[in-house]
């Protein structure tokens, strides 16, 4: 995924030398961790049979009201646009191993109230969560995925202090990092856990093997962290408009992040012309706690994208970067809706009622509460009955 990426990288520079290669903040770190980390082989095994899990569930409403029964809790759906699912599941997986131990070996023990791709694949699930590898590569990944959750967090809340972003990116490598040094504590307890490795794997210096599995795996995810984060600390002029720090700029002027601006795009603005017309902007009372699309529109509006040209031209520059404005699935989660209204639909008329359904879906939150539009449709809609009869087994 890295090489795909820095291969874009470079042939877009080519062209134009000032682009940046931002992190999409949509694409959440757990999902970059799995990639980098399934290129070691023992962890793509982890991660497919940790989305069986998922799937054995959400394929059978009898096995998935046992599992409510027993765990009181559901397992993430394997769905691939929910790029949260692999921290979800590993979390989930870990917290409730004992409760899905006993799901399973209640279905070998009732074996004649399932049927037997249920029963064999539930014998497989109780060898599989009593195994050294799965066990011990579940609380690896518990471990950093706990970690990589709150800095996405931070990523997703704080985009233009960039500081401080990338201040929790670099937390968040030493974090990792720390965890080669807790490799003992996860192989003891999980030998205590589960029993010493068996099978294959138990051959030669196992714990020398794993320990060298281990460090593998962390430096991988390290890499990716470095590969996807390498320009952002070219990003700090965006805490030029920062709304946020208005007040303390009016003191204290952001000479750093100035400076950070003319180092990617020194050759579109004029600095010392650039440094008065944002000194005087901090201390308007009009533009104070704007946001950088306000500040646009205001200039725009106030026939001042000429006098503070300078600032105009700033402001254009920051809205082109999509830095805090992805939000964690929305483009995916519309485009998987689209695809299964046009599965059970055809017209290019209905295909294009439904994106404008999902883009104005604000108006539609609007008439929701103003209006009876959804009381209406669903009356409309259940003027027909689409249900069908299913075997509950």
């Amino acid at each position: 995924m890295a090489s795909g990426l820095n291969g874009v990288q470079a042939k877009v520079k080519e062209t134009i030398p000032q682009a940046l290669f931002i992190h999409c903040y949509a694409h959440i770190l757990n999902l970059v961790f799995s990639n980098g980390a399934s290129k070691i082989r023992e962890c793509k095994v982890f991660f497919s049979h940790l989305s069986g899990l998922a799937t054995f569930f959400s394929r059978s409403a009898k096995r998935t009201k046992l599992l409510d029964d027993i765990c009181q809790h559901r397992l993430p759906r394997a769905a691939p646009t929910r790029w949260c699912f692999h921290s979800c599941l590993v979390c989930t997986v870990a917290d409730k191993t004992r409760e899905l131990r006993e799901v399973f070996e209640h279905i070998v023990d009732h074996h004649t109230e399932f049927d037997d791709e249920t029963v064999h694949c539930s014998d497989g699930y109780i060898t599989l969560l009593t195994s050294f590898d799965f066990s011990f590569w579940l609380k690896t990944f518990h471990a950093i995925f706990s970690y990589a959750d709150v800095v996405f967090e931070i990523l997703q809340n704080k985009g233009f202090d960039m500081q401080f972003c990338l201040a929790r990116v670099d937390q968040l490598q030493r974090q990792i990092e720390q965890e080669k040094g807790n490799f003992d504590s996860v192989y003891d307890e999980t030998q205590a856990l589960v029993g010493p490795p068996r099978g294959r794997g138990a051959q030669g210096d196992v714990r020398a093997r794993y320990r060298e599995l281990h460090c593998s795996v962390i430096d991988s995810l390290l890499t990716q962290i470095s590969n996807r984060f390498s320009d952002h600390k070219k990003l700090e002029f965006l805490a030029l408009l920062d709304p946020q720090q208005f007040g303390h700029y009016c003191n204290y002027f952001p000479t750093a992040a100035l400076n950070s601006l003319m180092e990617s795009y020194g050759g579109y603005f004029d600095q010392p012309r650039l440094h008065t017309e944002l000194a005087v902007m901090y201390g308007m009372s009009d533009i104070l706690g704007k946001s950088p699309a306000d500040i646009h529109q205001f200039l725009l509006k106030k026939g001042l994208s000429e006098s503070m040209k300078q600032v105009y031209t700033l402001s254009c520059i920051i809205l082109t970067i999509p830095v805090s404005t992805a939000s964690v699935e929305r483009s995916f989660s519309a485009l998987k809706r689209i695809k299964s209204y046009s599965r059970s639909t055809t017209g290019q008329v209905r295909l294009s009622d439904l994106a404008l359904i999902s883009i104005e879906k604000e108006l539609l939150i609007a008439l929701k509460a103003k209006d009876h539009l959804h009381d209406d449709a669903i009356k409309f809609f259940i003027q027909k009955d689409r249900r069908m009869d299913f075997v509950f087994r």
